[in-house]
């Protein structure tokens, strides 16, 4: 993507005065896709992810201890604010957390208001190429909240009052709720309801001074106030798309989408997904396979990772945007200019070609990069200075111990790009233990997955619960499944036949696999240099 984005700048300069859907007029070293275009009636939203609510202890609720507050919200704002950057308010019964309050009083059973904290970043810092200088200022900050909510929580002790702080990070309830969702609280959308920023299109909270250089904590307390902060008004996301020119797995789309696992599998490679996939290739894997699959690097990256921090392997999105500086980047096309030129271009070269890419194993990464099944990464360049290169990962599934959590991850599984020209319904009625109906709706490159039967269908899967779960897991196949007639099709059965490649895992890496591989790409090598022979010949 980036050599493609750096050959078009001088085309994208002269069209930029053009493009009447350009969020403003700077020239982009890209083509700007502009704003995202609203979604039609009836289309699949972006980013769709239903959210099922949280089961807590089937226990009797305690009486609460709401304390009415004894200052004012501005005055309580304002002493907090001396050791916090920002702060906001909010009632639990806020609406923009409603999904969420049921896990809050789980954690705090008295819980009235949520005090957001913001800690802001050093922006130089975090745009530094040296990954180590980002990461270990990442940790400070985190650091810095800690302490701001202990000062917060001492202080509504002092007023009567009680509070503790939920996770910033690390530590989550891994070992208790893995591999469904281990935080009690979205932080961004408590900061985004107290009116201290928008989350943007790269799905990070943008401050209104601080832009996207920040950290946010929340504190709960029985504390509660007769009015509250408020959503601001306006957006400081610029839609610029620069985070969709910078990301080096293209997991923002300028639609609004969001590609969680290339994100996921590449800036998080040396936390979970990494050990997984260590885990698993130790276990699963022969000697020789094991040892093209795993440089010396990366296993020292892993072990970094556990013996001190995880370092996480980009920050372009963070680095790149330019919210704490909208007036003037939208002002002044010399301050674009020089944004673009000094952190946009060196930023994105270094992740995109310095840097060692981790994408997921699919065919059609395969056949984009040219790695034949049997081999895992691009060939190594030892002249480089860098582990530079394509190393491609197994999208492993996420081993959940239920359906309701499968369902919930499978939008985050699904591969859009594989999707193109697809639209259709699917019932899953499945029986048994943790059985019942959902709907999966795919259209427009866009999965959507509701409990129930929802509108008519296409196609229509019934299975035992427990077999569903299994596919899932890599641990039974669908086609024994169908041949055993436990798996049932109605409706227009061929439909069945895209899953594979929708939801993909493993890239197949026999040799017969090789061979067709090879095979395919030297017909097509041969039919690309007759037909470029073919229109030589026409001039």
């Amino acid at each position: 993507m980036l050599t493609r984005l750096f050959a078009r700048h001088r085309g994208a300069e002269a069209e930029s005065a053009i493009r009447p859907n350009a969020a403003t007029d700077w020239p982009f070293p890209f083509p700007p896709p502009g704003r995202a275009r609203p979604t039609p009636p009836g289309a699949v939203p972006p980013g769709i992810a239903y959210r099922w609510p949280f089961r807590p202890v089937d226990t009797p609720p305690l009486p609460s201890r709401g304390v009415p507050a004894p200052v004012g919200l501005a005055e309580f704002k304002r002493q907090v604010a001396e050791w916090c950057d920002d702060v906001g308010v909010i009632s639990l019964d806020d609406p923009a957390i409603a999904h969420e309050r049921d896990e809050v009083l789980y954690v705090y059973p008295h819980a009235r208001s949520l005090v957001c904290m913001i800690g802001e970043e050093n922006k130089t810092a975090m745009q530094s190429r040296y990954l180590p200088s980002a990461n270990s200022e990442l940790y400070r900050c985190e650091e810095r909240l800690w302490e701001m909510g202990r000062r917060t929580v001492k202080y509504i002790n002092a007023l009567g009052g009680e509070g503790l702080t939920t996770t910033i990070g690390w530590p989550q309830e891994v070992g208790q709720r893995w591999a469904d969702k281990i935080w009690p609280l979205s932080h961004k959308l408590v900061a985004q309801a107290a009116g201290l920023g928008v989350i943007g299109l790269s799905r990070n909270f943008l401050h209104r001074k601080f832009g996207a250089y920040c950290l946010i904590d929340t504190v709960v307390t029985n504390l509660e106030w007769p009015a509250y902060d408020a959503p601001v008004e306006w957006n400081p996301c610029l839609q610029c798309n620069l985070c969709v020119a910078s990301c080096p797995t293209e997991a923002i789309k300028p639609e609004g989408d969001f590609d969680f696992f290339a994100c996921y599998n590449h800036t998080y490679r040396d936390s979970i997904p990494g050990f997984l996939d260590l885990v698993w290739d130790l276990a699963e894997r022969p000697r020789k396979a094991f040892r093209k699959r795993w440089t010396d690097t990366q296993i020292a990256a892993l072990w970094q990772a556990l013996s001190f921090k995880v370092e996480y392997r980009c920050f372009n999105c963070v680095a790149t945007c330019p919210a704490e500086i909208e007036t003037a980047f939208h002002d002044d096309r010399q301050v674009r200019r020089r944004y673009v030129d000094e952190t946009l271009k060196p930023l994105t070269y270094t992740r995109a070609v310095e840097d060692e890419q981790f994408v997921i194993d699919t065919p059609s990464a395969r056949e984009r990069y040219g790695i034949p099944p049997g081999e895992w990464r691009t060939p190594v360049d030892r002249r480089a200075r860098s582990a530079e290169g394509v190393r491609l990962v197994s999208l492993r599934r996420i081993r959940t111990q239920s359906v309701d959590a499968m369902m919930r991850w499978m939008p985050q599984y699904f591969r859009s790009y594989e999707a193109r020209g697809l639209a259709f319904t699917t019932h899953f009625l499945l029986s048994g233990p943790g059985g019942g109906a959902w709907t999966m709706r795919i259209a427009d490159g866009r999965c959507e997955v509701r409990p129930g039967t929802i509108d008519t269908p296409d196609l229509t899967v019934r299975m035992p619960a427990l077999l569903f779960l299994a596919i899932h897991r890599g641990e039974a196949s669908p086609v024994w499944g169908l041949v055993t007639g436990r798996i049932r099709l109605a409706g227009r059965r061929r439909l069945f036949l895209h899953f594979p490649r929708l939801f993909p895992t493993e890239a197949p890496s026999s040799t017969l696999a090789r061979w067709v591989f090879l095979a395919r790409r030297s017909f097509a090598r041969r039919r690309g240099s007759r037909d470029t022979a073919s229109k030589a010949a026409l001039r």
